[in-house]
């Protein structure tokens, strides 16, 4: 199995991502019990909250199939070169 590190990118992604959902929550949060009910703005708010996690999960994943992806594409490029000679 192949080890790999973890890239810059992949680590701000990942910080962002935990930033976004701790401080998205807490925002929510707030105005919900500074105002007692659910109304449009509220629905709207966590709405947004949830697509903007869903975007940061999807991205992630998508780095990291692309990541193998290109292993993989690097393996095959190796085993033709071998096979050519």
């Amino acid at each position: 199995m192949i080890e790999r590190k973890l890239t810059p990118f992949e680590v701000v992604l990942l910080v962002v991502g935990l930033a976004a959902a701790f401080l998205g929550f807490q925002l929510i949060n707030k105005v919900y019990t500074s105002q007692t009910e659910l109304n449009w703005l509220m629905v709207i708010a966590i709405f947004n909250w949830l697509t903007l996690l869903v975007l940061f999960i999807s991205l992630s994943l998508e780095v990291d199939n692309s990541k193998k992806t290109l292993e993989q594409m690097k393996k095959l490029t190796e085993y033709f070169e071998k096979k050519k000679k």
